[in-house]
């Protein structure tokens, strides 16, 4: 006799086979996509902070911040002054907005900078850094 197709006990384990092996791939998967979404973020976070940062270093004559002060400048001045492109958050998939703040603070000859986002929120009452002031 001559056996032309597949019986029913033979597709069960496949399917069963397959169903396992899905259930042990795709949480990993998704947590793999879910860490690379992360640190996607924080590399745009540092790419942000290297556009506050070359501000800065252009212009450290003609900024007004003494030592131990704080200033602010937006990510959209960065963007009209071409510092940055357009910066997309790889967890929202939405562009960055344009009134997002980076807090540039001056400490002893040196600057540090932090990115006001959702999950970093900072106090926007400090002065705009702006060149001139």
């Amino acid at each position: 006799m001559k056996k032309n197709g597949f019986t029913l006990i033979e597709l069960l384990g496949v399917v069963t086979i397959l169903g396992m092996l899905s259930l042990i791939v795709v949480p990993t998967i998704s947590k793999i996509i879910s860490d690379n979404k992360k640190t996607l973020y924080n590399t745009q976070i540092l790419n942000i902070k290297s556009a506050a940062s070359d501000y800065v270093s252009e212009n450290v004559f003609c900024i007004d911040i003494v030592d131990g002060s704080s200033k602010r400048i937006s990510l959209g001045k960065l963007r009209e002054l071409g510092y940055i492109d357009k910066v997309f958050n790889p967890i929202t998939k939405k562009e960055f907005p344009d009134d997002m703040n980076i807090i540039v603070s001056s400490n002893s000859n040196s600057f540090s900078y932090k990115v006001c986002d959702d999950d970093t929120p900072c106090d926007v009452s400090v002065d705009e850094l702006v060149c001139g002031d």
